[in-house]
């Protein structure tokens, strides 16, 4: 046993050391080439893509008079054998940035908001259940961003996530979980339309994405770029088709991104055609609006994937959007190792619900039911011999 665990072990660690190796040299290759990268003599790619520049570099600025919030949502999923309970809870921290001392900081509802408890039926499906806890939550979020929106005069908002639903949470046409994607879509065009009346900038931080469409952009293009003689001479031995393949965004950025400099950016609609669930409907319309780009916030962390809101054309895009990044810049580099925007952090450690949290609302439930965790738990969760 130790034996065949040690031999698979090593192979696997071969295979991690190869993808590493394969990743420094492709990188390597990438950070002499970029500069002489114009992407806009590719016209099977110019059409997504806003600048014609490989990278830009983002300056830092002054916090000084600016506005900020952070906002972010918390869920919790208890499962019992007569209903699962979904607990939610959505915090807006808003910095308000002077010209010399820290940031005065407000909340919204208010620092430690009770969680929202919402009671799911059994006769869903497992997937349905999934798509109806993960709306409960955006559907949080997104009313307390409506509420910053009206009741504070903010120049930037930073969400914890993506602008757009991902295509796992939307249910089919017949599903009783259809409602409440329809209200959730309900409430990020209110989104779009307020934000834009109130001259408010929407970002979306998504922290751990799993998108590929640099990488696909990439494997597009460069087979093009390495016909230059110099680029193939440099490429010889890198099995960059390989990697193109097996690496998600942000880890293959990772290899030619400095801290403070972001990707070129495309359109959110541009991945929207490669996912077979992301049917047509009114919102899909918006996404044209979304562009996205990924941000070298810190030394040390892989690039963040960046979404922006701006129904403008291309050139006033860039301009805005490089304007916030420079406010997201400086909120992001406290730590070498973690680049996530501070306002960022703050809601995410208010919203989340502890384990302790979850107790003492199931003891309360009980309490005031009668009920006990025999008659609550299901068999799985009672099983005596530890299995």
């Amino acid at each position: 046993m130790e034996r065949n665990l040690d031999k698979l072990l090593s192979k696997l660690v071969e295979e991690i050391e190869h993808i590493e190796v394969t990743r420094e040299q492709f990188g390597e290759v990438l950070r002499k080439i970029r500069n002489k990268i114009d992407l806009s003599k590719f016209p099977a790619v110019a059409s997504s893509i806003i600048d014609s520049q490989f990278y830009t570099k983002i300056e830092p600025t002054s916090l000084s008079g600016l506005r900020i919030a952070g906002i972010d949502g918390g869920l919790v999923r208890k499962r019992f054998r007569s209903m699962d309970l979904v607990l939610t809870r959505g915090v807006a921290v808003i910095f308000q940035f002077g010209p010399e001392d820290g940031p005065v900081v407000d909340f919204y509802p208010d620092a430690f908001p009770e969680p929202k408890i919402s009671p799911l039926m059994l006769t869903l499906s497992s997937i349905e259940l999934d798509q109806l806890a993960s709306l409960e939550r955006i559907a949080v979020e997104l009313r307390v961003t409506l509420s910053v929106l009206e009741e504070f005069h903010t120049d930037l908002i930073l969400l914890d996530g993506s602008l757009f639903y991902h295509p796992r949470d939307r249910p089919p046409t017949g599903s009783i979980v259809y409602e409440k994607f329809q209200e959730v879509l309900s409430l990020y065009k209110q989104l779009y339309h307020k934000a834009r009346k109130k001259g408010t900038t929407l970002v979306g931080i998504v922290k751990d994405s799993r998108s590929t469409r640099i990488s696909t952009i990439l494997g597009e293009i460069l087979p093009h770029i390495v016909r230059e003689p110099t680029v193939f001479e440099m490429m010889q031995g890198v099995d960059y088709r390989w990697l193109l393949k097996i690496s998600r965004d942000c880890d293959l950025l990772d290899t030619f991104l400095e801290e403070g400099e972001r990707s070129f950016v495309f359109r959110y609609s541009s991945e929207l055609h490669l996912n077979t669930n992301s049917a047509s409907d009114d919102i899909s319309a918006w996404a044209s609006s979304i562009w996205v780009t990924y941000l070298k916030t810190a030394r040390d962390d892989l690039p963040v994937r960046v979404e922006f809101l701006s129904p403008e054309d291309d050139e006033i895009v860039t301009d805005k959007l490089d304007k916030a990044l420079s406010a997201v810049l400086p909120l992001s580099s406290q730590h070498p190792e973690y680049g996530i925007p501070t306002p960022i952090l703050e809601a995410d450690a208010r919203a989340k619900i502890t384990a302790n949290e979850t107790r003492l609302i199931i003891d309360r439930l009980m309490a005031l039911s009668g009920l006990t965790y025999m008659t609550l738990e299901k068999r799985r969760s009672r099983n005596p011999f530890g299995g």
